[in-house]
């Protein structure tokens, strides 16, 4: 009875010896988790690369379709700019006559005035003056015509039917004389004497008006368009070139892509050997 208790306690020690031993699992490390993770997002952004890369190859793609439209809008800006820039012949307005302008300044204690006779009519400015509360002058005194109409110089003078241009034209440049008049004796220099043609003369270039100081408004809001073209057209031919540079970076970028997706790809596969899931249960 002893012996075959020992027997069996025998062979069920040599069967523990004999039977091997289960090793536990291989524990993944959070690290490889946020690795596997990093190495998912980096393989989708290089997909999304490699679409693209593979889309410049097309002879039709995004980036021949926006340079279809740039080209459109920079050649629509050229047309815009020529047919600005090649005026036609204009028939110029009948001259002002050689009326001399009688011109009088009063400094007076305070406040000056100015006035410019033309054919009996009388033009009267008022020096202004804007004062703080505490006497303290803000800004420089400014002229302001009170008396006086450009329309009854020009009726006075057998000029009918005056444009809107030349009205505006001769109240710039009557401004500009009595402002003249002014400074010219507060320095006590010399008054040139001057006449109603030089107010106003008509322009060769556009059929308007120059001003006192042969300034035409319509040849300076002409150029101003003018220069807003180029400049928009210039910022189109930059973006233009700008597209076709992104053009050609992506196609020449697509064997780097296609070698580093596929290094991506093995770095998942290796992880993914291991055992290593982004689930809580890997």
């Amino acid at each position: 009875m002893r012996r075959w208790w020992r027997r069996d306690r025998d062979r069920d020690e040599r069967s523990a010896v004999d039977r091997p031993t289960e090793q536990p699992e291989r524990p993944v490390r959070e690290a490889e988790r946020r690795r596997l993770a990093r190495l998912y997002q980096r393989r989708e952004e290089l997909r999304y690369d490699l679409m693209l890369a593979e889309q410049a190859l097309q002879p039709e793609n995004r980036w021949t379709e926006r340079l279809r439209e740039l080209d459109a809008a920079i050649a629509d800006l050229e047309e815009q700019r020529k047919a600005l820039e090649s005026v036609p012949p204009v028939l110029l307005p009948y001259p002002l006559p050689s009326v001399p302008v009688e011109v009088r300044v009063d400094l007076g204690e305070s406040l000056a005035t100015v006035e410019l006779e033309i054919s009996g009519v009388v033009l009267r400015w008022v020096e202004e003056v804007d004062w703080a509360e505490r006497g303290h002058q803000l800004a420089p005194a400014r002229l302001r015509r009170v008396e006086g109409e450009l329309g009854e110089v020009l009726a006075a003078v057998g000029y009918r039917e005056p444009s809107p241009e030349l009205l505006a034209t001769l109240a710039a440049s009557a401004d500009l004389v009595a402002a003249d008049a002014l400074e010219s004796v507060r320095r006590r220099q010399v008054w040139t004497e001057i006449r109603l043609d030089d107010l106003a003369r008509p322009c060769p270039a556009c059929g308007g008006w120059r001003d006192l100081r042969d300034r035409c408004p319509t040849c300076a809001a002409r150029a101003w368009q003018a220069q807003h073209l180029v400049s928009e057209r210039n910022r189109l031919r930059r973006e233009r070139d700008e597209v076709f540079r992104d053009w050609q970076r992506t196609r020449d970028r697509l064997p780097i892509i296609q070698r580093q997706l596929a290094e991506v790809e093995a770095d998942i596969r290796q992880l993914e050997e291991k055992g290593v899931r982004l689930s809580s249960d890997g």
